[in-house]
């Protein structure tokens, strides 16, 4: 097991606890105590593998994916309709696990309002790659453009990266 993955982990958890408050507080205390014991380990030497050290090489993730964090990915970036001067949107796609979805594509979570499984949202001007504003809804198969229903929302990052996402931020209901 490597320090790199136990700093990653230690770090989601982290990231997790900041961004719902404490919430995930418990679990980072006890991420937070295997870690040093673990790092120990790591600079006395190799430690063998155990199913409890192949758990908590995995319990970042598995504590960002089922702490009620909603985790999506940049499934494509495309040209913005009907936008003078021209920009680029993004398709954000729900990731479930961290095993699913692309590899090596830049990851955000979202605290606050449910989102759909997939949905079309600007880049932030200031910060190209970066979804900010009103959300519109996507099929999660083909990426295509869904009609705007009237439960209308919005998404912003609010720091970025942490731990192992590019940025995370707040959904909330678009007020106009």
């Amino acid at each position: 097991m490597s320090a790199k993955v136990l700093t990653r982990g230690a770090a989601a958890v982290g990231a997790a606890a900041v961004l719902l408050g404490g919430a995930v507080l418990t679990s980072g205390a006890m991420l937070g105590a295997g870690t040093a014991s673990a790092a120990g380990s790591v600079a006395a030497g190799p430690v063998p593998a155990d199913p409890v050290t192949a758990s908590i090489e995995h319990l970042g993730d598995v504590v960002l994916y089922q702490s009620g964090l909603q985790v999506y990915e940049v499934a494509e970036v495309r040209p913005a309709e009907n936008t003078s001067p021209p920009a680029d949107e993004l398709v954000l796609r729900r990731v479930h696990s961290a095993g699913d979805g692309i590899p090596g594509a830049p990851r955000f979570a979202f605290v606050g309002a449910p989102l759909p499984e997939a949905f079309v949202v600007a880049q932030a001007w200031e910060q190209p790659g970066v979804p900010s504003g009103l959300i519109v809804p996507a099929d999660p198969v083909t990426l295509e453009q869904l009609p705007l229903g009237e439960n209308l929302r919005m998404v912003s990052v609010l720091a970025g990266p942490l731990g192992p996402f590019a940025g995370a931020g707040m959904s909330t209901p678009y007020l106009g």
